[in-house]
């Protein structure tokens, strides 16, 4: 089974993607994230199979200083795949790459990474709706931007996910800011 490590939504900011992830179920577009999303995400890392413990351990040494931070969700875009990917993506933000850079610098020794979640290719997003027909993607682009409006996101809590089914394995919290 396939391994995520993934940022996670401070309550309210997840509110507004499980809102989006509904219209487009209740349009007949994509019903997959509202289905099978359980909260609203940034993936840092995929990874084909994994030593839990040791993956925790990493985990836990990269978190361990870090404090929660924020950043800005404003852009809307799709990936030029057959996977049919609708995505909402933060605004540049030092403080994610720098993270995102942290994590994989302890990570360099785990094999079956995901190309596409290192540093050198990473673009951070969080997914809307996936198995989207090509024919209906301009239909669930209009969809979001009914409504869409830029929003922060707190990130709270890095967690590792066994999925398909999504099964937490273990959720890390950053320090408060006080």
């Amino acid at each position: 089974m396939p391994f995520s490590i993934e940022l996670n939504f401070d309550e309210e900011s997840s509110l507004i993607v499980k809102n989006m992830w509904k219209k487009l179920k209740e349009r007949g577009i994509s019903d997959y994230m509202d289905e099978f999303g359980e909260y609203p995400h940034i993936s840092l890392a995929i990874i084909d199979d994994i030593n839990i413990s040791e993956v925790e351990m990493i985990i836990e040494k990269v978190v361990k200083d870090e404090s929660e931070f924020n950043i800005r969700m404003s852009n809307l875009g799709s990936f030029p795949s057959d996977e049919g990917v609708l995505f909402i993506s933060p605004d540049p933000s030092d403080i994610l790459i720098n993270f995102h850079k942290k994590l994989h610098k302890h990570m360099e020794n785990i094999k079956g990474q995901s190309k596409y979640y290192l540093p050198e290719f990473w673009h951070p997003h969080c997914t809307l709706g996936m198995n989207i027909a090509k024919s209906k993607m301009p239909e669930a682009f209009e969809v979001v931007k009914e409504d869409f409006k830029p929003f922060d996101v707190k990130i709270e809590t890095i967690k590792l996910i066994e999925f398909d089914p999504v099964k937490v394995i273990k959720s890390f919290r950053f320090l408060d800011v006080v």
